[in-house]
């Protein structure tokens, strides 16, 4: 891993990306890196543009906000859209299938697993993990754990090893 990684979930609201982007940042301090949170979302609370940013780091953070991405989790045909401008850069992109010919169906696994897209950031983060070993399968489930309710905890656990099998199909 680099000094510093800079990654963006972008999707639509209720696919989780603000939760995938609180559990990533929590299992970057769980494996003893050095991490940053911040969410963006348009003013519906369902559906609208909705996204977050990780940076995480082996050293103290100096600025907290992106600048320039190093992966982009694209989960929805408005995200690649807004984010078209950013695909040429040498950024690392993982789209589920509506977004891109070349995507994966992280959204129908969220939906098949759990009934509906809210685990989908979670899914998300099993593929980026599987592709990339940004902070380790160990350190996401105990993120998903310290951010996820008890309640939704097994569905979520389930949509982590989902995304993780299906990175690793790639």
């Amino acid at each position: 891993m680099s000094s510093r990684l800079d990654i963006r979930l972008a999707g639509s609201g209720g696919q989780g990306v603000a939760t995938a982007g609180k559990i990533l940042a929590e299992a970057a301090l769980i494996s003893g890196r050095y991490a940053a949170f911040s969410q963006v979302y348009g003013p519906e609370s369902r559906g609208g543009a909705s996204r977050s940013d990780v940076v995480i780091s082996e050293t103290e953070i100096s600025f907290p906000l992106t600048h320039h991405l190093d992966a982009l989790i694209v989960l929805s045909p408005e995200a690649a859209t807004k984010f078209a401008s950013m695909l040429d850069n040498g950024v690392n992109v993982i789209f589920d299938e509506s977004a891109s010919d070349e995507g994966l169906p992280i959204v129908d696994v969220s939906r098949r697993l759990t009934g509906g897209i809210m685990a989908t950031g979670v899914v998300a983060l099993g593929v980026l993990e599987s592709l990339s070993q940004v902070v380790g399968v160990d350190a996401l489930e105990k993120g998903v754990a310290a951010v996820v309710p008890g309640g939704h905890l097994a569905a979520n656990l389930r949509a982590l090893a989902a995304g993780i099998e299906l990175g690793a199909s790639r």
